[in-house]
């Protein structure tokens, strides 16, 4: 976990946090499902949105697969995804493919 930090500190974490990220994000608070291919299925919340991946807030305790299936109303279509960091309830994951 970072620490806090303030001043040129704080900015210097935040410039760094900044050239990791691959796309622009975008705050969201969709409804969205998981899917495994072992059956299993999971209410989630999808809280961040990019071009290139999601971040997730899922029911405390949720433990998934490095790759599973997200639904969201807000789009037809199914993504197929990876996981890219789990911290606690929150997770990040890749968008590895869209199925129409």
């Amino acid at each position: 976990m970072l620490q806090q930090t303030s001043g040129q500190g704080q900015q210097r974490v935040l410039n760094i946090l900044a050239t990791k990220r691959k796309a622009e994000r975008v705050k969201s608070n969709f409804s969205g499902a998981v899917l495994t291919s072992d059956g299993f299925v999971c209410h989630c919340v999808i809280t961040d949105v990019s071009s290139t991946g999601v971040q997730l807030e899922l029911p405390k305790g949720t433990e998934l697969p490095e790759k599973f299936m997200l639904k969201t109303p807000a789009i037809p279509e199914t993504m197929n995804v990876s996981q890219a960091w789990n911290s606690g309830n929150s997770m990040g994951v890749v968008i590895d493919a869209v199925d129409g």
